[in-house]
């Protein structure tokens, strides 16, 4: 058995390539040769498709000389909130955190036949941001009921300025900072306008939820 795996070393030098493979077979130790053919496939990593870049097409030089002949704007919609003693509508407390059904009455609830009476101190300030902003004050200011349905809407409505703003077309001048590019910029004022805070759900780690709403607002 000996004289016989000498031999094979003899007369199969090709037994000590890397690729070999030892395997017995019926007590013979056999050598066998791996194909370096299959490894070296193995070992290549196929190449990424070549994606060809076509040209520009006419259509997207089209977009892009006509989107230069426009100019964005971007809008704010700013909701301030007033600290006044009471509700914009009635003479119910404002004391925000309060325990449920506590700070309410027929007016903040809607029931009918209840009239809202407008907080004069709204006013006060609504004059005093008007003229802040160099706004237009509008001598005759008119309410509207904005009537949809929402989970965070107790009333079924709210009540707001549409037609008939407190205050249009005024602007605020500001000195922007040199990160921003600097400079002396003028940002116009559309509208500011008063209403009432239509609600809002406030939930707890217990599971339950509260509504808040007649709160005072000013809109920009």
């Amino acid at each position: 058995m000996a004289s016989t795996i000498f031999r094979s070393f003899q007369t199969l030098p090709f037994c000590f390539h890397p690729t070999s493979l030892f395997r017995r077979k019926n007590g013979i130790l056999f050598c066998t040769m791996k194909s370096t053919q299959a490894q070296a496939a193995t070992r290549e990593k196929p190449t990424p498709p070549q994606v060809k870049v076509s040209p520009r097409s006419s259509n997207t030089k089209a977009i892009d000389k006509t989107s230069k002949e426009y100019e964005a704007i971007i809008g704010i919609e700013t909701h301030v909130q007033l600290s006044t003693l009471t509700k914009a509508f009635c003479s119910c407390p404002y004391s925000y955190g309060s325990p449920p059904n506590t700070s309410v009455c027929p007016v903040c609830m809607g029931l009918p036949g209840a009239l809202p009476v407008l907080n004069s101190k709204i006013i006060e300030f609504a004059l005093k941001v008007g003229l802040a902003l160099n706004c237009k004050l509008s001598l005759n200011s008119k309410f509207d009921r904005k009537q949809y349905f929402y989970p965070d809407l107790p009333k079924g409505y709210q009540i707001s300025q549409f037609d008939i703003p407190i205050a249009t077309g005024g602007y605020i001048d500001l000195d922007l900072p040199l990160e921003f590019g600097g400079g002396h910029r003028k940002f116009g004022i559309t509208r500011v306008h008063m209403e009432e805070d239509a609600g809002k759900l406030l939930h707890s780690e217990s599971g339950s939820y509260s509504q808040e709403t007649t709160f005072p607002l000013f809109v920009l």
